[in-house]
């Protein structure tokens, strides 16, 4: 049959995405409203039982024939594409996702009540840290003798004294390495290299920590790997100096919720970069003067 007519103009522009049969379900539901039908009359139009239709609006499980035959009917279509090009079609449509907070929904714990709301009970400030572009200019490359040497032709850490001097006023400030290095030196090996001031605030690394394989393609795992870091260890006052925490605005239980937690650096100027200082003292001024409050 032709598709259900709608009866009038929607202009709050919807968001289309899916992704799980509930979000599938309310769709089908608004498109209903929009046609101005109850279910069975609808349900007699399309030629599928009330009691199909129901169970697709709540997001429960029918036969794949008669969910694309009711889709159909009512007008709609299901476009199946990577999370990288849905984000642009979405955009060009009016909306953003937030792909971490669309996942999450997705769990039975979160369908059956509220979201739960993330215990941040950790207040040690902890400061992430990379190496390449972070704390010295350009890109670590290493020899057949295991000599370790700049793309830039710069000093290793040239930068790692401005750190030093920067966290002196603090000795509380823990710090976790995210540098690549992790990924071919034993993590000692890696927090061998630091100055001594830097090594003894070094409380773990992000080494042997994967992230997940759609933010591997966009080019955020970094970013991943990070955020679920810090709310899998609970900590309420962080902060990441990296060259490569690219699409920060994505992640958190809102868009842009943790875009503050993030410095993304120029890897030609490192943390030597005046705004970059500036961003890591005012945060450190700022998570003492809370935990201080805190303890009055």
């Amino acid at each position: 049959m032709d598709p259900i007519p709608s009866k009038n103009d929607d202009s709050s522009n919807p968001n289309p995405l899916a992704v799980d049969l509930h979000q599938l379900g309310q769709l089908v539901r608004d498109a209903r409203v929009r046609c101005e039908l109850n279910i069975r009359d609808a349900a007699d139009g399309i030629g599928v039982s009330p009691r199909v239709l129901s169970r697709i609006e709540s997001g429960e499980s029918v036969g794949t024939e008669r969910l694309f035959k009711v889709l159909k009917d009512f007008g709609l279509a299901m476009l199946v594409m990577p999370k990288g090009d849905a984000d642009v079609a979405l955009e060009a449509l009016g909306h953003t996702v937030n792909w971490y907070d669309a996942t999450a929904r997705q769990s039975p714990a979160t369908l059956s009540g509220p979201r739960p709301s993330l215990v941040l009970d950790r207040t040690t400030p902890t400061l992430f840290v990379d190496y390449d572009g972070t704390l010295h200019a350009g890109h670590a490359l290493v020899d057949e003798s295991g000599q370790i040497a700049l793309d830039s032709g710069r000093r290793l850490f040239e930068f790692a004294p401005l750190l030093v001097e920067i966290l002196e006023p603090y000795p509380s400030v823990e710090i976790v390495l995210t540098t690549s290095w992790l990924q071919t030196l034993p993590a000692e090996k890696v927090i061998s290299y630091l100055p001594a001031e830097l090594v003894r605030r070094v409380v773990g690394t992000t080494q042997g920590r994967k992230a997940r394989f759609s933010y591997l393609r966009d080019g955020t795992g970094r970013t991943d790997i990070i955020t679920c870091y810090a709310f899998g260890k609970r900590l309420k006052h962080w902060l990441t100096i990296d060259d490569s925490v690219h699409g920060a605005h994505r992640f958190g239980s809102e868009p842009g919720e943790l875009v503050r937690n993030f410095v993304l650096l120029d890897s030609t100027r490192g943390i030597s970069d005046e705004g970059a200082q500036q961003r890591i003292r005012d945060w450190l001024v700022e998570v003492h003067k809370d935990n201080f409050t805190q303890r009055g």
